[in-house]
């Protein structure tokens, strides 16, 4: 559970753990309520991550590439979102 910029910090360092692989990358998607849609957020093998949206609002084209530092407050923001889609994979 994310409950300071400290562990999503972390997270972020541990992200393939919580992540789902597709032979390409790792990536984690959530439900999101405000905007009502779908988050995603990629790492590649190089380290790089990245986030996609498809919400009420706007879908975007294509994958968008994100800093560790505007990463952590896009997670941050949606950290109940993340918390839950932790919470629900399976063990």
């Amino acid at each position: 559970m994310l409950k300071s910029k400290w562990e999503v910090r972390v997270f972020l360092k541990t992200f393939e753990v919580f992540a789902n692989w597709d032979g390409e990358k790792h990536f984690l998607t959530m439900e999101t309520e405000n905007p009502k849609g779908i988050l995603t957020i990629m790492k590649y093998p190089n380290g790089k991550f990245y986030y996609h949206r498809k919400n009420e609002l706007y879908w975007d084209i294509r994958e968008i590439k994100v800093e560790t530092d505007i990463l952590t407050d896009i997670i941050w923001a949606f950290r109940l979102a993340i918390n839950k889609s932790i919470t629900e994979m399976p063990v």
